[in-house]
């Protein structure tokens, strides 16, 4: 079998819903460019994540926006992962990872579940998630506090695993950061339980992380994406505090592919 190539974003973040998406898409050009299949970019990867969100949360901006991801992937035959609200009818706002392929469909999406008391305020929680077929692989989103869940989320996703030999990749697209000692420990848990989820269902993990905030700009270490092989051993890890993009290839079985070799770019439009 023929490794996957996967692009890794850490994009720039910006106020409003127009400089996100452009980013974003200048994200997906610059992942084909370096001849990925598809590409994993951040939670809330639209709206960008801080204090002015819900002002951004318009159903026709938001769907404009759907549009225009599916049209570049389209166009670029490239897959996407990309994180974005979703407005229920009921007018319930979810936190959703979505999924959308080389053909420019949408194939699914993962709301995420495991809210911070903070991020409950304004999201309703998702509900239980299994694996979707993108770009030659199974994939699932754990979004970002959630890899603290693995005793939920292991039997699940256990359950629902599809057989066979292509890769299952977890994705996280996260906000995480090591901004002051209890972060730092926070961040070390969260890298420990998304190395017990890639053994526990023989998957690789490609995390997402914005590398700054707009909250507190000053506030450091954040970024720094890693890979996770199916052995739970970390093989790449992206730059702190910085924009990146890395195209990393990953196999079907443990240790059969080597080390991953980075291809960075500047995600900037």
């Amino acid at each position: 079998m023929t490794a996957l190539r996967w692009a890794m974003a850490q994009p720039r973040m910006h106020w409003t819903l127009s400089g996100n998406l452009a980013e974003t898409l200048a994200t997906l050009e610059a992942a084909a460019a370096a001849g990925a299949v598809a590409c994993v970019c951040t939670e809330l990867a639209v709206t960008g994540f801080h204090r002015q969100l819900p002002a951004l949360v318009d159903a026709a901006a938001l769907a404009d926006a759907e549009v225009q991801l599916r049209a570049a992937c389209a166009r670029l035959g490239l897959a996407a992962a990309v994180g974005l609200p979703t407005l229920r009818p009921d007018g319930a706002v979810l936190n959703s990872h979505l999924y959308i392929n080389a053909d420019g469909c949408e194939v699914g999406r993962v709301h995420k579940r495991g809210l911070t008391p903070s991020e409950a305020t304004f999201f309703t929680p998702g509900a239980t998630r299994g694996w979707t077929r993108l770009a030659g692989a199974w994939v699932t989103s754990v979004l970002c506090r959630e890899m603290l869940d693995g005793a939920t989320l292991v039997p699940a996703l256990a359950a629902a695993a599809p057989a066979g030999d292509d890769p299952r990749l977890i994705l996280w697209p996260g906000y995480i950061g090591a901004s002051d000692t209890a972060a730092a420990a926070d961040c070390a848990a969260y890298v420990a339980g998304a190395r017990d989820l890639a053994v526990a269902l023989g998957a690789w993990v490609l995390q997402s992380n914005w590398p700054a905030g707009l909250n507190a700009p000053a506030a450091r270490g954040f970024g720094g994406s890693v890979v996770i092989d199916p052995t739970g051993r970390v093989t790449h890890r992206l730059p702190m505090d910085d924009v990146a993009l890395s195209v990393v290839d990953v196999g079907s079985r443990a240790g059969q592919w080597p080390a991953p070799e980075p291809v960075t770019a500047s995600s900037s439009p």
